[in-house]
């Protein structure tokens, strides 16, 4: 917000999914760029494979307690999602009206330009090796504040503080005190490449994508043909 600075990691599918892990290794990468402050503070809405999962949170409590940071994530209430991130969103948008694209990669040369002032955005045009599992770690095993039926459940956290001694904190409301969560444990394991290779693409969309290159410049083909499937 100060700085009006935005950073866009983007990927096809063909390098990468949308799983939990993919978010995370951005999010690490993000905060690892950015050492200067002692604590980070992260506002997420609430999508849970995104945002709000056990994934997420055993990444960022591992980049805590790598790195001697705390990172505080609050989540938006619902009905009351917009930030400044949206804006960029909107720039992107128009930069990208009445623009042949053939390739990902052209999106990205797009979004470069998308704006000038105060300066351009980043774009990270990245690949399946720069993805992280994190679901083998267990330094947080759950993120439910509560155990007996009718106590908090994930859903209800407004703010979740990762402590560099390990420990997780939280809160049901933005105004509350932190409360420690219960179900951190020091079993954890070595965060591993994501992937080993490209992935494929549905069958179906391969052959669809081949039938598209009637109307595709034969310059962009080989793109497509070496698509796995």
């Amino acid at each position: 917000m100060l700085t009006h600075s935005a950073t866009c990691y983007v990927w096809h599918e063909g390098e990468g999914s949308l799983s939990a892990s993919e978010f995370a290794s951005c999010i690490v990468d993000y905060l690892s760029a950015h050492t200067e402050p002692d604590t980070f503070i992260l506002w997420s809405d609430g999508c849970g494979y995104q945002n709000r999962n056990a994934v997420l949170s055993n990444a960022l409590l591992q980049f805590s307690m790598k790195k001697n940071k705390v990172v505080i994530q609050k989540y938006l209430e619902k009905g009351h999602t917009q930030m400044e991130c949206d804006s960029v969103h909107s720039v992107i948008e128009r930069r990208l009206r009445d623009q042949d694209v053939y390739l990902p990669a052209e999106y990205v040369n797009l979004m470069k330009k998308a704006r000038v002032k105060p300066h351009p955005y980043e774009v990270k045009y990245i690949d399946h090796t720069f993805f992280q599992d994190f679901t083998k770690l267990r330094l947080c095993k759950s993120l439910r504040p509560g155990v007996r039926p009718g106590d908090p459940t994930v859903h209800d956290i407004r703010a979740i503080r990762y402590n560099n001694n390990g420990t997780m904190d939280f809160k049901i409301n933005h105004s509350d005190d932190w409360h420690q969560l219960r179900n951190s444990t020091s079993d954890s394991h070595t965060v591993t490449p994501l992937y080993s290779d490209r992935l494929k693409i549905n069958e179906l969309k391969f052959k669809h994508l081949q039938d598209l290159k009637e109307v595709i410049p034969k310059d962009f083909h080989s793109f497509y043909n070496n698509l796995l499937h």
